[in-house]
């Protein structure tokens, strides 16, 4: 351990009060379970924490990156040059009972705030019921199915800025688009967002909840398999309509594809799966030549959902 690492691990425990740990295996944190070892890494419970430790990596110059749940991306063989902070501050309460406003921190589980919402008797993030994750995940992503997104929903966040400053922005901030987000450009970091839903019955609620999950169940991986879940993007057509990135993947062969221990689910072809033995080269390659053929085949590019993270910062 050179001098710098010695005296952030000390001031790390001295200012946050928790120790550092370094050298972590970010396979065990990926549900990919592919990624090799983080110099650093931090398990947050708190907000309060999250930002003393983003404060103290910018002291010292550590690159870092916040991960929710690990379930939509892959990390490097070579893991990463640099702090990773697991966000799992959580807690979601009801502002408005009036408006249907619930304020989430943007470590709670996605599935603990549709369960919230449920029992609160409001409606609108059915669609979310199945979606793995974390609130701050899904709304850097724009997380969604059948037809909505989460964006539709955020009314208010509170976000930390690249200067350290907590600041309240409007929905509109996000710019959101089909799984996409402001947040993906200027890389201000959420801390709380503000859900308004409407009234509604808790029974036909929890109804829409579990016809969701059968039809999730359907079509995707069982929930052990080493996956990130969709790989690619629904393309836009030149008609202004989305197609199923799965539909055309199945129409190149993709089901049949395998590099290594990355292999293209039989049941879906959207989805790459970790045989037991994938690095994340074979799924780069994987999904280099599944782009390759659908390109060559409907002059469509397709664009990844999964976020890939180099272990050189330089390389986000």
């Amino acid at each position: 351990m050179d001098r710098q690492s010695r005296e952030f691990s000390s001031l790390f425990i001295e200012k946050i009060k928790q120790p550092l740990r370094e050298e972590v295996s970010l396979s065990d944190y990926s549900n990919f379970r592919i990624g090799g070892k983080a110099d650093y890494f931090f398990e947050t419970p708190s907000l309060s924490k999250l930002k003393a430790a983003i404060h103290l990596a910018g002291e010292f110059s550590i690159p870092y990156y916040i991960i929710g749940g690990g379930y939509n991306i892959l990390f490097d063989d070579d893991g990463f040059r640099g702090l990773i902070i697991k966000n799992e501050a959580r807690g979601i309460e009801l502002s408005f009972m009036d408006r249907g406003r619930i304020e989430v921190l943007s470590g709670t589980p996605l599935a603990s705030l549709v369960r919230f919402s449920m029992e609160a008797g409001l409606e609108g993030l059915e669609f979310l019921a199945g979606i793995p994750g974390s609130v701050g995940g899904a709304v850097f992503g724009n997380a969604g199915a059948f037809g909505q997104s989460t964006g539709n929903f955020i009314t208010q966040a509170v976000l930390l800025d690249k200067t350290g400053n907590e600041v309240e922005v409007k929905g509109n901030y996000f710019n959101f688009r089909y799984r996409d987000s402001f947040l993906k450009v200027k890389h201000d970091i959420l801390l709380k967002a503000i859900f308004e839903l409407e009234k509604g019955d808790r029974e036909k609620i929890k109804t829409q909840i579990r016809e969701n999950l059968e039809k999730r169940q359907k079509k995707q991986p069982p929930e052990d398999t080493a996956c990130a879940g969709s790989f690619f993007k629904n393309p836009l057509l030149s008609d202004g309509t989305r197609t199923p990135a799965g539909y055309l993947l199945e129409q190149v062969g993709a089901k049949n594809l395998k590099i290594g221990g990355a292999a293209v689910y039989s049941g879906h072809a959207n989805f790459i799966i970790n045989l037991g033995s994938a690095s994340a080269r074979d799924v780069l390659r994987l999904a280099q030549e599944l782009k390759e053929r659908v390109k060559e085949k409907f002059g469509i590019e397709l664009q990844e959902e999964v976020i890939f993270l180099p272990a050189e910062a330089g390389g986000l």
